[in-house]
């Protein structure tokens, strides 16, 4: 009797497993997905350049843990005139640059380059809330 309960729990166990490698791998999808189309979105010469939109499906894209968006978002949000938030491009260049991966020191490079601009424009105070920002989102 106590080998049938093993069994059976075991090929719940391994149902449940099944069940969410599947609802993980829907969300990885989903999230290169959206990364993707919020890039295209954000291409100057695209026919549908839509930078608030493309925005949105990268931030959606971070939600999901996306390993390219935090940089995506570092990139987008320093050089594209209307969606322009260096505090907030800070914030995501420093998530890159911790996640480690092939784009930590592209990161590190735009990073320190929106510092210098946010101190010649903002001042000393604005490049410590950035930095702050950056600790909090990483920590999420």
């Amino acid at each position: 009797m106590r080998l049938i309960i093993v069994l059976t729990l075991l090929v719940l166990s391994k149902s449940a497993l099944s069940q969410s490698a599947n609802s993980y791998e829907n969300e990885r999808i989903l999230a290169n997905e959206q990364f993707v189309r919020g890039t295209e979105l954000l291409k100057r010469e695209s026919k549908e350049f839509d930078p608030k939109s493309g925005l949105n499906l990268l931030l959606e894209s971070a939600k999901h843990k996306y390993q390219l968006a935090p940089f995506g978002l570092c990139v987008a949000l320093s050089v594209t005139p209307e969606i322009l938030d260096l505090k907030e491009a800070y914030s995501w260049c420093y998530v890159a640059e911790k996640i480690g991966d092939k784009f930590s020191t592209l990161a590190t490079k735009q990073g320190l380059k929106i510092l210098e601009q946010l101190e010649k424009t903002e001042g000393a105070n604005s490049v410590q809330q950035a930095k702050e920002m950056g600790i909090a989102k990483y920590h999420q």
